[in-house]
């Protein structure tokens, strides 16, 4: 599953690139290691569960290793989703003969909750409270989902959930101190923050490990890193 839910993710901006004939080009993130950090599974054998929070940083990352789109019509792409917080769910029951059964989009959205730091829970909003444009795009995902991988992505469902809590301040920002979680019914999926696949690396001054850019502290010796 780690493989296929990897190929699907990377390949799902292509889908909104069509068209687009222009020349970008910028320093890449690792689009590979920003999955892994923003994808959580269970790690229970008999279930075939991911959890995918998909933040700005994603989408900038993926269109931008597309050299037929320019910087203002990545804005554009990017600027459908900026007022939500996106999480992908695909939950699924394996069994003894290895068949899944998977939960429907209803039975998921009955079930799951955004949690931020200060314990606020989130609800998924309805189609009343989303953009009609994100409404589009995420609806023009599902078929490449399919194409990809067949029952997964057929199974995986979008949620959207506000961006802000009531204050104004963002619930999940990929860049800044916190942390956050979603839960499915009992399960709960945790993330901390800042990712460190879009922060630059840090070196150690005393071992002068490369050590990555999320450490406070250096792993090897306990040297304070700026």
């Amino acid at each position: 599953m780690k493989k296929t839910i990897c190929s699907i993710l990377v390949a799902i901006p292509l889908v909104l690139c069509t068209g687009i004939n222009s020349a970008f080009t910028q320093d890449q993130i690792d689009i590979n290691a920003l999955i892994q950090e923003t994808q959580k599974r269970s790690d229970k054998t008999q279930e075939m569960t991911l959890v995918w929070w998909i933040p700005e940083e994603y989408w900038q990352a993926s269109f931008s290793q597309s050299r037929n789109i320019t910087a203002s019509q990545i804005e554009e792409q990017i600027k459908v989703f900026r007022p939500y917080t996106i999480v992908a769910v695909v939950d699924g029951m394996v069994s003894i003969y290895g068949t899944v059964t998977y939960k429907s989009e209803a039975d998921i959205r009955s079930n799951v909750r955004f949690v931020d730091s200060q314990g606020n829970i989130y609800l998924p909003l309805s189609d009343t409270y989303i953009n009609a444009d994100t409404r589009a795009v995420l609806a023009m995902m599902k078929p490449a989902l399919v194409n990809v991988s067949g029952p997964v992505g057929q199974n995986m469902y979008f949620f959207v959930f506000p961006a802000q809590n009531k204050e104004g301040l963002g619930i999940a920002d990929a860049k800044k101190e916190g942390e956050f979680s979603v839960k499915l019914g009992e399960r709960e999926f945790r993330w901390k923050l800042p990712l460190s696949s879009l922060l630059p690396p840090k070196i150690c001054p005393t071992c002068h490990e490369k050590l990555s850019g999320s450490y406070k502290y250096c792993p090897w010796d306990g040297t304070k890193l700026e």
